[in-house]
This record gives structure tokens, sequence and C-alpha cells, in this order.
């Protein structure tokens, strides 16, 4: 187990092409941007950003949210631990991104950070076959991206990566974000023990 998991066949070509038709055609593409703006030495694309709770995406929605929770499943039978780690979600935020010929995700980057402190996990879903994909420097991994491939990894420093730059040719991704979030007795009656200090999990060995 290196905290990265790779998850084939996530969406199907034809739910992918969907979903690229639909950003070309969507006159909200914008410059994409880091956490500290736009910094087109660091990143250059173009993006969407999407909102899972937003009915103003709910061509995107509708498509995408079956796959990252199918993927979310698979990661915690993988790791038992996110079962019990806290309560988190899928956050409601994701972009989706276009890089032509040339840009890319250019430095290594960790998504967990001060501007992000409750981001737990990281994942991705590459909508066509590119010939450049993304690189986990210290996993010594290289992700191939492949038409309807998922991907999950810890949003912590221990996984910095970036694209395999400069990209050649068209790439469109998904990205987005697991997130912590304790829920409060005004969401749901609280439990009277937090995950970790369930009987469950102290009965549990990693």
């Amino acid at each position: 187990m290196h905290g990265l998991e790779i998850y084939p066949d996530t969406l199907s070509p034809q739910h992918c092409q969907q979903i690229i038709n639909l950003f070309n055609n969507d006159d909200r593409r914008t410059i994409g941007t880091t956490a500290d703006g736009i910094m087109n030495d660091r990143k250059k694309s173009t993006d969407i950003y999407c909102n899972f709770d937003d009915p103003q995406f709910i061509e995107y929605n509708k498509l995408i949210a079956p796959a990252v929770l199918s993927m979310t499943n698979k990661i915690k039978e993988q790791y038992l631990f996110l079962d019990y780690c806290d309560y988190w979600k899928v956050d409601q935020w994701y972009n989706i991104q276009y890089y032509g010929d040339g840009e890319g995700y250019f430095k290594a980057h960790c998504e967990h950070s001060s501007v992000y402190p409750h981001r737990m996990l990281a994942w991705m879903i590459y909508l066509n076959t590119a010939e450049c994909g993304t690189e986990f420097p210290y996993q010594k991994i290289k992700v191939r991206a492949l038409q309807g491939q998922g991907a999950m990894w810890s949003a912590a420093w221990t996984h910095p990566h970036k694209g395999v730059t400069p990209n050649i040719g068209d790439k469109y991704i998904i990205t987005g974000w697991c997130v912590f979030n304790r829920p409060t007795a005004r969401d749901v009656p609280l439990p009277d023990a937090l995950p970790y200090e369930t009987s469950q999990w102290n009965s549990h060995y990693l």
C-alpha cells in the first residue's frame, strides 16, 4: 500500500466523451488557477469549477458523482482505517480541466495546505487517453492518462504530484477532494464515541 490507488474504467468512454463535449461548449470555462491564484509558471490550463450541490452543474454531476462514489467505496475497502479515522465526505467542489499542447501543472504540489486544511484525499479521472499523465515523485510512479481511469491518493505532503510536462496534445481530467467533515448535533444525532473510539475499531488490527 502506498496511498495511491488506480481504478480503471471508472467512467465509460461514452460518459467521458459526453463530459468533454459539455465542457467544450460551456461558456463557464476560465483560466485555471492554483491556491495562490493565476500562476502560469505553475499551472496553465482551462478549467470549470463545479459543485455537486449546485443544480447548474446537473449535466456533469449525474455522470461524475456515481463514479466518485465508486472510487470512495473501493478505497475504503482497501484502507479500513478510513471508516474510523474521523468523519469525512466527498467535497462538493471539483474541477474539470483541459491542458493543451505545451501546457500542464508544472510544479509538484500537494492538495492539503493552510488554505485547504480539511482536505484528506484527492481524486482524479482522465477523460481521454493522452500522451502525458501524472507523476508522483516520492512514490516513483507515473500514472498513465487512460480514458475513464480514476485515481485516489492522500492529500498530504507525502504525495506531491505534478503533470508530466510539457503536455503533448490534448488532456482532459476531472479532479476533486474528500474533506474531513465532523457533523454537529444540528446536522444528525451525534454518536456516543468518535469513529476511532468505537469498539469496532479497537478490536480491529491493521
